[in-house]
């Protein structure tokens, strides 16, 4: 009785396995052809760009057909054997083929074994390739809420914008002064954590000129949820022609922003986390009207003004508001000197500066 049940099940599974390993053919055809060109990937202007590319696609066209034949065996399912009016007794029970899970298990563990040795450890190689120090140019990034700070070799810092040579392998030493967060460049396919109290790093090989004004991927970004301002936490990034980073390196004064001079009515910009002015020159002993444009939708800021950077002596500390929106504050008189200025809500470095107080 048992052994004719079996026989009848598998003949009636026979005519739907056909259909089945057809549609799989069919639809492991589409996914590799339209995986053979595809045009999914932002722009690449790295050759570890080209390297984490390649690994994706191998990946995803051996994942196509597995996933057709899941597919397809759930819609054959689903549409021959399913009971509209719920079952009347369990189905005959069906024994497996020894032969059927030996070779499963042999398929899947090949191609285990194969994703393993590569992409993996042989792009992990690839990636890692070891360059002489003397070729290559080290890049200090520092992550704060919510900015990034950029230092170069000959000191220059940068919080606007990271230039890079074209054709010059960069190695990324990343850090963070308050919490995790992460340095993230989609055109160049590179992402590293930046901790607390340790450096990460990471490599990459630009390969072809640009800037974010055309390419929204070549920016430096933000990928761990940090907070209020993660979403505006990036900074363009700009390829040049090594000629070109030289003279813009050369051009660049490394150290604080002189001084515009001294007036008694001031107006400072905060927008993304940042102050347009990182020094700021009243004249002694006279009142001072400053007036705070925020700029930055939902975010407060205010400005403080102190004798020394630590802030344990502060003279002025403004009211704080969240933007869109300006205040407009009222110091002094103060006596002549050298103070600092900060927004207490964000006192990171690209929300500091020196607040100068000149003999009249």
């Amino acid at each position: 009785m048992t052994t004719g049940r079996f026989r009848r099940g598998l003949r009636a599974v026979k005519g739907p396995a056909v259909v089945a390993g057809v549609l799989w053919l069919g639809l492991t055809a589409l996914g590799e052809v339209a995986l053979w060109r595809p045009r999914f990937f932002p722009g690449r202007y790295a050759a570890e760009a080209q390297l984490v590319d390649s690994a994706f696609l191998l990946l995803a066209r051996l994942a196509v057909p597995v996933f057709a034949f899941v597919l397809s065996v759930l819609v054959v399912a689903v549409a021959r054997f399913r009971h509209r009016r719920g079952p009347r007794q369990d189905g005959p029970p069906l024994r497996g083929d020894p032969v059927v899970y030996s070779l499963w298990l042999s398929l899947t563990t090949a191609l285990a074994l194969l994703v393993i040795l590569n992409p993996g450890l042989l792009g992990l190689q690839e990636l890692q390739q070891p360059v002489g120090e003397r070729d290559e140019l080290v890049v200090r990034a520092e992550a704060s809420r919510w900015s990034w700070a950029v230092t170069y070799p000959n000191g220059v810092t940068t919080r606007d914008e990271l230039v890079l040579p074209a054709g010059r392998r960069v190695r990324f030493e990343v850090t963070s002064t308050d919490i995790l967060h992460s340095f993230w460049i989609p055109a160049f396919r590179l992402k590293v954590d930046a901790v607390p109290g340790m450096t990460t790093v990471v490599h990459a090989t630009p390969t072809r000129v640009g800037s974010s004004d055309h390419d929204p991927a070549l920016r430096v970004q933000c990928a761990e949820l940090c907070g209020l301002g993660h979403s505006m936490m990036s900074m363009r990034v700009r390829v040049v022609d090594q000629e070109t980073f030289e003279a813009w390196l050369r051009g660049t004064t490394p150290g604080p922003a002189a001084c515009a001079p001294a007036r008694a009515e001031l107006r400072i910009t905060a927008e993304r986390i940042a102050f347009d002015r990182s020094c700021l020159a009243v004249p002694a002993d006279t009142p001072v009207t400053l007036t705070l444009d925020n700029r930055d939708q939902g975010i407060p800021h205010n400005l403080s003004v102190a004798r020394d950077e630590g802030f344990t002596d502060v003279v002025f500390s403004g009211e704080i508001f969240s933007g869109p929106g300006s205040r407009t504050y009222r110091l002094g008189p103060l006596p002549a000197g050298t103070y600092f200025f900060r927004c207490d809500v964000h006192p990171v470095p690209a929300m500091s500066g020196t607040f100068i107080v000149e003999e009249g």
